[in-house]
């Protein structure tokens, strides 16, 4: 066994993702959302002391002595954002995301209605981290600084002011708790054998934080929430594209017998979330070109290319 050393240069990404309130990540249409769009990640270490024992005899010399003894009981953590991703926001702190008449997500409502210890998330984040040895593995995408909060709670958005300059937003009040339930994770994030996999090792309910390095790059960047799959279910196998009711639109249809929905990219930013057992979807394209379709059903890709018109 070796050891690698690592320093951290920069965040690149956080992704937050919803779990239970036994810590389980929650598969579903609305589950995990990724930014570039902060500022700051600050960890603040939560202890405890306990009491000290200090006893003198009659004489007024110490008889006993022992001094009180410091435990970790977790961290609190607290975002700095210099741009509000509405379902990201809501993912943290549980407030519900304002819908125009579109039903696109234009903000936030913030109330006292939402019983903020009720709400539960996991929170990960990339940082660089240089290193000469970080492409050995020809199947290594880079060298990254791996931080993971599996298990956190609390989280509300904080003070802020409008003034004369940018207005940044803070969600603050998140503390980490014992019994998180993340096990391996349902992401592939570090290699295993040359191929891009979830953990090695599934973290032990009462870890707090893992920082670790990794060699699979950071996920991409998205607006808004998306989709958390099941990475145990069964996968699709293959996606076909024929042409639909008119020259730009498509019909897809999956092959495979998938036992969980199927998260469907159409290549033009849009994508949809297709319920277990639907044999697949339909697209209609807005400009002509050609497009990599993108399906999953369990972490696992399948791609199609599509011609727009069709020819």
């Amino acid at each position: 066994m070796s050891s690698k050393k690592f320093s951290l240069v920069r965040g690149r990404r956080i992704r937050v993702t919803k779990v239970d309130a036994c810590g389980r990540p929650v598969y579903g249409d609305d589950s995990q959302a990724v930014s570039k769009g902060f500022i700051s990640v600050g960890f603040t270490a939560n202890m405890t002391n306990s009491d000290e024992v200090n006893q003198t005899n009659a004489s007024g010399e110490s008889c006993i002595y022992e001094p009180s003894e410091p435990s970790l009981r977790g961290y609190g953590v607290e975002i700095q954002f210099c741009e509000v991703d509405p379902e990201l926001f809501s993912l943290v702190t549980g407030q519900e995301v304002y819908l125009d008449a579109n039903g696109d997500a234009i903000g936030l409502s913030i109330g006292t209605d939402i019983e903020v210890s009720d709400q539960a998330f996991a929170l990960e984040l990339w940082a660089g981290s240089p290193a000469v040895d970080a492409c050995v593995d020809p199947n290594a995408q880079g060298t990254f600084g791996y931080l993971l909060m599996p298990y956190l709670k609390g989280g509300v958005v904080g003070d802020f002011s409008v003034t004369n300059g940018a207005v940044t937003f803070t969600i603050t009040g998140a503390t980490t708790r014992d019994g998180n339930a993340w096990g391996r994770g349902p992401y592939n994030m570090m290699l295993s054998a040359g191929v891009p996999a979830p953990l090695v090792t599934a973290l032990h309910p009462k870890k707090h934080v893992l920082m670790i390095l990794v060699d699979v790059a950071p996920p991409e960047i998205f607006t808004g929430a998306r989709p958390l799959l099941d990475p145990d279910s069964t996968p699709i196998t293959a996606i076909v594209a024929t042409e639909g009711g008119s020259p730009s639109e498509a019909d897809f249809v999956f092959t495979g017998a998938s036992t969980a929905p199927v998260w469907i990219d159409f290549g033009d930013d849009e994508w949809d979330y297709v319920a277990p057992g639907t044999a697949g979807s339909s697209h209609t394209y807005a400009a002509n070109g050609t497009y990599t379709v993108t399906a999953s059903s369990n972490g696992t890709f399948v791609t199609a290319s599509v011609v727009i018109p069709f020819p």
